[in-house]
């Protein structure tokens, strides 16, 4: 492949993209995108791709269409695809499968994700079942592990259990499921006071009477057919239609004395209410229930419990055995979640007959895994170690891996646990230990042999400068990976948010033609080639010599003001009159061209080449300023001159305004401008008194004026991100809101 053409629309957070990669000369390819350009949507375009997976838009459900292609418009294969996202912790730290390869250990994960994301699935509508919200810190897993005494290895086993009793009429539960707030029932307080003292022998007292009066119902039989039982047939009869045909059924009293026709859900309801109050209104239960309640009621902690029982009486016997209860609740609410359980059961079930087979597999896996790990040692600067701890147990018992964790610093070496080494680790030295992914993964595929596209998203976010170079040196060696034909094996492209990532990348591995900077206009993502990959004021300082470039004169300001700031300190003349240009002062509107040619040439061009201002001396600064800002259209570009220029015309403008507001509407407004002029960071301290004494209905603007300009105007040679990620077309906005005060 000597090409990688690109067309995409509607695929995830894309709107619409079209590039070209060129690779017959260079094989890496490096994209700079501010976040939510592209980045993370077009890793997962091809992650799709490779996945066999459906490519969508997912906020508007508009359609997805792509193309990826060779030169000669053949479709990139998914076999022909690898994607390494950024770190994610959750997945990398389980590094079992690591001595696998990287499709081994890819379907390892998607299986175990699976499994996870129904899991979860269950426990989010099982938790809003129990009566707490998603915010709460209620755990479902270990409470339910809890209640049925089990293990958090035995969870599926336990989930089998619940699965087998859903339909048993033993485990019927009074309450629907509506009702059902698990912390009232079983909170800590309720527990200790039902279980034992007065309370626990009266609801003993209670459940014996409750029995011995259900005996003498017509309808209902303990442990046969009770009102649970009545109510669950009630439910199911008219769900599934039974009454609705006009059908009847004939309930039979259990001495056979007598018998009645049910014709509607109604009457069926009717009755089991009727049946249910003649055993709980009879004067012996409700002396019991009173006696039950004025024990209860002496405890604060317990008074939602008391307000539920009142609700629902019925409930009280079930206290006898309160454990079996905890029990019928559960069983109460995975019967509302049945398909969910029946689905994650089932899958679970499938998963580990394809998890034994990955793991026979992954037996042989271990000589790229020393590889691997042998290459991160020497590479990567970091305060540990990993070794292979159960390869027995790998093999004899068919173990995932586990791992030895040895840290080292002045002290010595010791072997930690993983939680406790992380925990030390700096994020910079965690994300190395991602890096063993990615170093294992381009060892498998070159083994393979075969060509491939690898995608690489944000790796080098949060490393140190050491590691970070490290990174460089390892993509500038996969660049160079061949096949036994001595065909380059690997094109790469690189997608990055950090600036001086995207330089580096472009200044060592591949080409200004290669390096690209990405920016959204009107929802389609644009590319400029191989921008601001060198010194850019040295740029501007040989357009400067050659002649009149005003664009470029005021874009250059900030950076000489930070010179002189470097060089001779912030008191400095030369540098107090840059900052009169940057921020509204009394002077401002004095400074000429040829004040600032002379300071540009004393500080910058010292040898006095710089002549932009011959035939212009006494033109104004401001005014030209505001010229340039004023050209500049509302068509989204990436050129950072132009978002100098904008953020300087804001910031003086908006200054300006909210100096002359001050004057003129407070009785103090000189001595308030004249203390704000003294102190720095000029601007937050205009816009803080200009909200306490006037902040009227252009204050939401002199906010995004603060918020959007501060770090623009002060641009160096090193931090170009937020200028670059900043939208030219945000700025135009802002700047005809400014000119409109």
């Amino acid at each position: 492949m000597e090409e990688l053409k690109m067309k995409l629309e509607n695929c995830f957070g894309i709107q619409n993209m079209q590039q070209d990669i060129n690779f017959s000369k260079n094989n890496v390819g490096v994209i700079y995108a501010p976040n939510g350009t592209m980045k993370s949507s077009l890793a997962k375009t091809f992650e799709y791709i490779r996945a066999g997976k459906v490519v969508e838009e997912k906020i508007f459900g508009a359609n997805s269409s792509y193309s990826i292609t060779d030169e000669n418009g053949k479709d990139i294969l998914p076999e022909n695809i690898m994607v390494i996202n950024p770190f994610d912790e959750k997945t990398y730290e389980n590094q079992g499968m690591l001595m696998a390869n990287a499709e081994l250990r890819k379907k390892y994960l998607l299986i175990h994700k699976d499994i996870d994301d129904k899991k979860e699935a269950l426990y989010e509508e099982l938790k809003s079942l129990l009566g707490y919200s998603s915010r709460s810190s209620f755990n479902v897993e270990s409470t339910m592990l809890l209640d049925w005494k089990s293990t958090k290895k035995e969870l599926f086993l336990c989930l089998e259990n619940i699965s087998n009793v859903l339909h048993d009429s033993d485990m019927n539960c009074c309450l629907k499921v509506d009702e059902i707030d698990y912390n009232t029932l079983f909170n800590d307080k309720v527990y200790s006071m039902i279980t034992t003292g007065k309370t626990s022998e009266l609801i003993e007292e209670y459940e014996k009477k409750y029995n011995e009066l259900v005996e003498k119902s017509l309808y209902m039989q303990k442990g046969i057919i009770d009102h649970n039982n009545y109510t669950n047939i009630s439910d199911s009869l008219n769900n599934n239609g039974f009454f609705g045909a006009n059908n009847e059924i004939k309930l039979n009293a259990k001495d056979g004395s007598t018998s009645i026709m049910i014709k509607s859900q109604v009457e069926l309801n009717d009755l089991i209410k009727n049946e249910k109050e003649q055993v709980l209104n009879t004067k012996e239960l409700k002396e019991l229930f009173e006696k039950i309640n004025k024990a209860i009621s002496k405890n604060k902690d317990t008074q939602a419990f008391n307000a539920f029982l009142q609700q629902h009486p019925d409930i009280v016997s079930e206290y006898k055995d309160i454990e079996k209860f905890k029990k019928k609740i559960w069983v109460k609410v995975f019967l509302a979640s049945e398909t969910k359980l029946s689905e994650l059961l089932a899958d679970y079930k499938k998963a580990q007959d394809e998890l034994k087979v990955l793991r026979n597999k992954a037996k042989q896996e271990t000589t790229d895994w020393n590889k691997a790990l042998d290459l991160f040692k020497e590479r990567f600067f970091v305060p540990f170690t990993i070794e292979t701890a159960n390869q027995e147990d790998v093999i004899l018992n068919m173990d995932m891996p586990s791992f030895k964790y040895i840290f080292s610093d002045e002290r010595g070496i010791k072997e930690v646990a993983k939680e406790n080494l992380l925990e030390v680790l700096s994020t910079g030295e965690k994300r190395a230990y991602y890096i063993l992914n990615l170093i294992f993964q381009i060892l498998v595929a070159k083994n393979e042999g075969k060509e491939k596209i690898v995608i690489l998203d944000d790796i080098s976010e949060s490393f140190d400068y050491k590691n970070k170079h490290a990174i460089i040196e390892y993509i500038s060696d996969i660049s160079g990976f061949v096949d036994a034909q001595g065909n380059k094996l690997f094109k790469v492209l690189l997608l990055t948010h950090n600036f001086d990532f995207y330089r580096t990348v472009a200044l060592r591995i591949t080409t200004r033609a290669n390096a690209y900077i990405a920016f959204t206009d009107k929802g389609e993502v644009k590319f400029e080639k191989g921008q601001y990959t060198k010194n850019i004021f040295g740029h501007y300082k040989e357009l400067l010599i050659k002649g009149n470039c005003d664009n470029i004169i005021i874009a250059a300001i900030p950076f000489v003001r930070n010179l002189i700031e470097y060089t001779e300190g912030d008191s400095d003349a030369d540098y107090l009159r840059l900052t009169s240009i940057l921020h509204y002062k009394t002077d401002t509107k004095t400074i000429t061209l040829k004040d600032v040619q002379d300071i540009f040439n004393r500080h910058w061009c010292k040898n006095g080449n710089f002549s932009f201002a011959v035939g212009r001396e006494t033109e104004l600064i401001y005014d030209i300023i505001m010229a340039e800002a004023n050209k500049i259209t509302n068509i989204e570009k990436l050129e950072i001159e132009s978002k100098l220029i904008l953020s300087m015309a804001i910031r003086l403008k908006s200054d300006e305004f909210m100096t002359q507001q001050i004057l003129t509407k407070l009785p103090n407004g000189l001595d308030v401008i004249n203390d704000i002029y003294s102190k720095k960071n000029q601007s937050a301290w205009l816009i803080k008194e200009y909200k306490k004494n006037i902040n009227d209905d252009v204050m939401g603007t002199l906010e995004q004026v603060a918020m959007l300009t501060p770090e623009n105007i002060h641009l160096n040679s090193f931090m170009f991100e937020p200028i670059l990620d900043m939208s030219l077309v945000h700025l135009y906005d802002l700047y005809q809101k400014v000119k409109a005060f």
